[in-house]
């Protein structure tokens, strides 16, 4: 292969890249809600959530955001100590680096399987009294 095909395939993969962002996008608008909707939604996933999807480890999830942030194409952002994976470019970076198509179908099914129960309501915690005494 030339650098001049290298070139051109590596051109159409950001181009790939950007037309799954933008559909992403796409489907985002017209649709009332904000961030928080997202987030019940399914639209971002925690390392644990996005190792679950994938069915690999936490750590695999952590060198993949790596990886995808080495390649200029990053899948997630860092708040505090917690990671927020963008599950539509997570989905886009299996496919593409993890096993194909298929690897992304597997994965959006467990995605189906699993969000019903990781989107269910959680029960506020309260601090006890000695917590509110101490904290």
């Amino acid at each position: 292969m030339t650098d001049d095909q290298k070139a051109l395939a590596a051109d159409l993969d950001r181009l790939s890249d950007d037309v799954a962002r933008l559909a992403d996008r796409v489907r985002r608008l017209g649709r009332p809600g904000d961030a928080m909707d997202d987030l019940r939604e399914g639209f971002f996933l925690t390392v644990t959530q996005a190792a679950a999807v994938c069915g690999v480890s936490d750590q695999a999830v952590y060198y993949w955001l790596e990886h995808a942030a080495r390649l200029g194409r990053p899948i997630a952002e860092k708040r505090a100590t917690v990671w927020i994976i963008d599950t539509g470019r997570l989905l886009a970076y299996v496919e593409k680096h993890r096993g194909g198509s298929s690897a992304r179908v597997k994965a959006e099914g467990r995605l189906r399987e699993y969000w019903p129960l990781w989107s269910e309501p959680q029960e506020l915690r309260r601090p006890d009294a000695k917590e509110r005494a101490t904290g």
